[in-house]
């Protein structure tokens, strides 16, 4: 279309490039640097009660473009708004156009890069976890995760916030990241210390002698950790996903390969204490080629103080969630032994996958969202209840269907000899279903000033559940997994109470959320039911029968996303589109 047509337009890059008056007919761009010419005519330049306005400019040729754009058409009521919000006394409207674009186009560049990430390190962990759960049996399994399980514990006092103080900061220079690696590295130093010293007694307490090898190679780990991640964090605060998701991947491959060496070699349970140290040396090297900063590795105390404060509640919150998280397996290791752990902790791993994919692509982006949207100060309350749609409408289908399928997924993934956690991946993913606001609150909460309610609320939910899961320890691994059908539900109640202390929803706005997001998941479970009661087998699918259910499962849910119109549906869209096109082109050119 010519670019003196009325409707005409061209969206400007970034920054506020429309301005100045125009007529019902047209919509003159500014003559900036940045916008392009208009050929349209100009209206008379002032409104009633307003001084004339200057007279325009002349339009310069139209091969002057400078902003990189196509003329399009707009509907009428798209051109009033956007007249309307560029001829604004208010300044916020008036750049409202070119910034809700930019963070939005931000956000979702931000989504899409971690979501490849994760999807990458998805692929690589599960083709890992296949090879070494035939290589390795269930108490060579259920070794290492007790040892991670007592690392991961004392990970979450290591790490004691300094992470998120870098992106909570309204302001992060160089020397604030200097002051989280001080502090980063003095605690880790220390734990690394009592780590290495208390490894024998772990071991007496569990009855096995090779847990102290594990748990002082281990401790070299904790070392290493401070030299990557205040860079991670600066990533993540400015948004440098492209990076962040290339020191993931490497680092997920680099323990990959090397556990799978080890595995082969015969280092039985030390292989996955070895990897994870290759891993971390891996993780330093790749966030200095992504970021590099070494100045940030020279001591610096200034501002100690602040770090602290932050670091202090959300370290505390962190150990208590980490610790009430691994407590199955401390319990079960002590009163079962490392095949109950093994059994168990492989059952996770499969019941977490939903969460892998989904949760933990948001998990990296949610926190910056929150922290900019709070800067800015724009209300939380949108944002939260779109993020609860968004994860609940691919959490609770992809959950349901692995449920559904569950031996099939354990014999592709682990092999005959997990059979009997099949129960309890069913029972841990139908819980988990229910787990939709956990990744949220934290970082809603931190945003809104309510990082005390953090700790509160984990005091206040945890112990009960706590000694709910100690009661139903000597049941064995599927009893500890059903206790979740209740603690779960206290938990969720208590958290969502204090976040609507800071962020005022109502309960039916988030039933409003949830709504389609319920619709869509029995629609997803519709096909997986029909090929069970088909089957004459019960749950005990073959992997074909698997299969077939899996496959009807996502179709149905991508029919029931487009028929509902979730907003996902439209994410869906925008990324299926440019490949449609792009397979379409090279079929018409093979054609030819």
């Amino acid at each position: 279309m010519p670019a003196s047509s009325p409707n005409s337009a061209v969206r400007p890059r970034r920054g506020p490039c429309w301005r100045g008056t125009a007529s019902r007919a047209s919509i003159r761009p500014a003559t900036s640097r940045c916008s392009p010419a208009s050929g349209g005519r100009a209206g008379p330049g002032r409104r009633p009660g307003r001084s004339p306005a200057r007279p325009d400019p002349p339009a310069p040729p139209r091969s002057k473009q400078t902003c990189v754009g196509k003329p399009a058409l707009r509907s009428p009521g798209f051109l009033f708004c956007r007249r309307f919000l560029s001829q604004s006394r208010v300044p916020l409207l008036r750049n409202l156009l070119s910034l809700k674009g930019y963070l939005m186009s931000l956000v979702k560049r931000a989504v899409l890069l971690v979501s490849g990430e994760r999807y990458l390190v998805l692929s690589i962990t599960l083709c890992q976890t296949a090879l070494v759960s035939r290589l390795l049996t269930p108490e060579e399994v259920g070794l290492s995760m007790l040892g991670v399980a007592l690392v991961q514990v004392i990970d979450g006092m290591r790490d004691f916030g300094t992470t998120n103080y870098i992106i909570h900061e309204p302001t992060t220079s160089q020397q604030s990241a200097r002051t989280a690696f001080t502090v980063l590295f003095a605690l880790s130093l220390a734990f690394a210390v009592a780590l290495f010293a208390s490894a024998g007694l772990w071991a007496q307490l569990y009855g096995q002698p090779l847990l102290a090898s594990y748990l002082r190679v281990l401790s070299a780990s904790f070392l290493l950790v401070p030299f990557s991640g205040p860079l991670m964090a600066l990533m993540r605060r400015d948004f440098q996903f492209a990076s962040l998701m290339w020191v993931n991947v490497g680092t997920c491959l680099t323990y990959a390969v090397v556990l799978i060496a080890l595995a082969l070699l015969g280092f039985g349970a030390m292989s996955f204490a070895w990897a994870t140290v290759a891993s971390a040396a891996a993780t330093i090297a790749l966030s200095l080629a992504g970021r590099p900063e070494p100045g940030i590795y020279r001591p610096s105390l200034q501002g100690w103080r602040t770090a602290l404060a932050i670091g202090g509640f959300s370290s505390v919150t962190t150990l208590l969630n980490r610790a009430y998280d691994l407590l199955p397996i401390f319990l079960l290791g002590r009163f079962g032994g490392p095949d109950l752990v093994g059994l168990y902790g492989r059952a996770q791993v499969v019941s977490q996958l939903p969460d892998k994919m989904i949760l933990g692509s948001l998990g990296a982006v949610i926190l910056p969202m929150f922290a900019a949207d709070r800067r800015d100060g724009r209300a939380l309350a949108p944002t939260y209840l779109a993020s609860i749609g968004n994860i609940t409408v691919v959490l609770w289908p992809v959950a349901l269907l692995l449920a559904l399928i569950a031996q099939p997924v354990v014999l592709v993934l682990l092999g005959a000899q997990w059979l009997a956690s099949v129960p309890i991946v069913q029972v841990l993913s139908l819980a988990s279903m229910m787990t939709f606001p956990a990744m949220l609150t934290y970082p809603v909460l931190l945003a809104s000033g309510g990082l005390r309610d953090t700790l509160t609320a984990s005091l206040i939910g945890l112990p009960p559940s706590a000694a709910i899961i100690a009661a139903s320890a000597s049941g064995g691994p599927l009893a500890v997994a059903a206790t979740q059908f209740v603690t779960v539900p206290l938990q969720v109640g208590i958290a969502l109470s204090f976040i609507r202390r800071r962020v005022p929803f109502s309960l039916a706005d988030l039933a409003g959320a949830l709504r389609i997001s319920a619709l869509v998941t029995v629609a997803t479970a519709l096909p997986p039911l029909a090929v069970i009661a088909l089957s004459g087998r019960g749950f005990a699918l073959t992997i074909p029968q698997g299969v077939l259910a899996g496959f009807g499962g996502a179709g149905a849910w991508l029919v029931a996303m487009l028929l509902l119109d979730h907003p996902v549906a439209g994410h869906v869209r925008e990324t299926v589109r440019p490949v449609a096109m792009m397979l379409r082109a090279r079929v018409v050119r093979v054609g030819r």
